[in-house]
């Protein structure tokens, strides 16, 4: 098992959500996957889908009866205090299958889990076919978690000597709720203020 972020530094701050203590497990059939070469994008164009691109640059590739079988897994928090995780969408960015092929699959299953007590919130599943239709991208919705676990399974499998199978990218993002907008202190001085002052003016007016 290998530990550490895939990038510099050890972590992604994207948005006010934190990506970190990234690990990485191995069981290929062939020979092991250069990880050094992978790289996670962030994507920041969203405020409130925070995500990455997991892009492969050529390793992620095999040829004839062998897999690719990588366990990927991550933590994810939101640090504002206020905003909470409530959804995750997984979509196969880019995929290759040979000319000569005659069977093939790329699929990346992703479980979402409370780091609190490990329940399961969620399952994404994509995966694409030489033949049969693909499931390009999934999502998911859960109750609001400031913190929580993601496991990612990265499979890439040929049957017959002449498969060439290859995953070039995929992305993940995470919905987060909009931190609640706390009233302006300025706001409740000038009620209390007002409010003094009608007391004020009653008690005057009384005969």
């Amino acid at each position: 098992m290998q530990r550490g972020h895939l990038n510099d530094p050890p972590y992604l701050e994207i948005n006010g959500t934190r990506f970190y203590d990234w690990s990485i497990d191995d069981q290929s059939t062939v020979a092991p996957v250069d990880i050094s070469l992978i790289k996670v994008m962030p994507l920041d164009d969203q405020v409130l889908k925070p995500g990455f691109e997991l892009v492969a640059n050529g390793v992620l590739q095999t040829r004839g009866a062998d897999q690719i079988d990588i366990n990927l897994a991550f933590l994810i928090s939101v640090g504002d205090g206020g905003s909470r995780i409530v959804g995750s969408s997984l979509e196969l960015s880019a995929f290759e299958f040979g000319v000569e092929n005659l069977d093939g699959i790329v699929a990346v299953d992703s479980d979402v889990l409370a780091t609190t007590g490990m329940d399961v919130l969620g399952e994404q599943n994509v995966l694409a076919y030489l033949s049969p239709p693909s499931v390009r991208s999934d999502s998911i919705t859960f109750a609001a978690q400031t913190q929580v676990l993601v496991e990612t399974k990265i499979l890439i499998a040929g049957r017959e000597p002449q498969d060439t199978v290859a995953l070039d990218s995929f992305t993940q993002r995470f919905s987060k709720l909009p931190a609640p907008i706390p009233e302006p202190p300025s706001l409740s001085i000038l009620g209390l203020a007002l409010l003094g002052l009608w007391g004020m003016m009653r008690r005057r007016s009384r005969p």
